[in-house]
């Protein structure tokens, strides 16, 4: 049976607008000391006590690096804490597609980045934040949410590295390029050339202990800080705190 041109495509519609709303929340956090709102309205939004949390190692060549992390969300009384596989790719997998939280923590960004190179799991989260699950990060794993990304300036053995100031990143806020440990590491002039080479995207400088909340076109800022909005289009660098609800430009 044929169905009528116009149901066709309203029904093309309905099933787009129902994947665009599946789209879930980005929690990025600065680094540092984290106030614990910026972790409970985290989990809030990825089921409360319900959560299955999976946490990332693969920011630094330790696995321990996730340790604090899985800990911190067991503290939290989240159901589940699993600390995602670096070996096993089918159980990495698996955890993956179970969670309704999926934690990057602090690292190397770069590292995160050519650790899943090999792998599906960077597509993985990729398909997990359409259908509507939280994905969240601190520190690198905060950087590693835009498409055009800051690249690693060491090595996880501190050896300082030369090359390209940005690589690809996970592209799940291709409207920002972000740099935590903003004010505390004085960014803001790497940041301002940043966006100076790539006027498509904005600049978020988030300080230590300071979080913004991601969904669709506008973020909310948590936390005891300052967020710095850089755009190529504007000559002064914008700075937000905790409460403030800002909607971004889409490029």
């Amino acid at each position: 049976m044929q169905l009528p041109r116009g149901l066709v495509a309203a029904l093309v519609l309905s099933l787009h607008a129902s994947v665009a709303a599946a789209e879930g929340h980005l929690v990025l956090a600065g680094g540092g000391a984290t106030p614990a709102e910026v972790f409970e309205r985290t989990l809030a939004l990825s089921g409360g006590r319900r959560a299955i949390v999976a946490v990332l190692p693969q920011t630094f060549p330790n696995v321990s690096i996730a340790d604090a992390a899985v800990a911190m969300w067991r503290t939290l009384r989240a159901a589940e804490v699993i600390k995602v596989s670096r070996t096993d790719a089918a159980t990495a997998r698996a955890a993956l597609e179970r969670a309704t939280l999926i934690w990057i923590p602090g690292g190397f960004p770069s590292h995160f980045m050519q650790t899943l190179a090999a792998t599906p799991l960077a597509e993985i989260i990729r398909e997990r934040f359409s259908s509507g699950v939280t994905i969240g990060g601190a520190s690198a794993g905060a950087v590693a949410m835009s498409s055009t990304m800051l690249a690693d300036e060491t090595a996880p053995d501190g050896t300082r590295l030369d090359g390209p100031a940005t690589v690809d990143g996970l592209g799940l806020w291709p409207e920002a390029i972000v740099s935590p440990h903003f004010t505390e590491r004085r960014r803001l002039p790497s940041l301002v050339a940043i966006v100076r080479d790539h006027p498509n995207v904005i600049g978020i400088g988030l300080d230590e202990g300071t979080a913004v909340i991601v969904f669709k076109g506008a973020f909310d800022v948590l936390g005891r800080g300052t967020v710095s909005i850089v755009d190529a289009g504007r000559t002064e660098v914008g700075r937000l705190r905790s409460g403030a609800h800002f909607r971004y430009r889409a490029r």
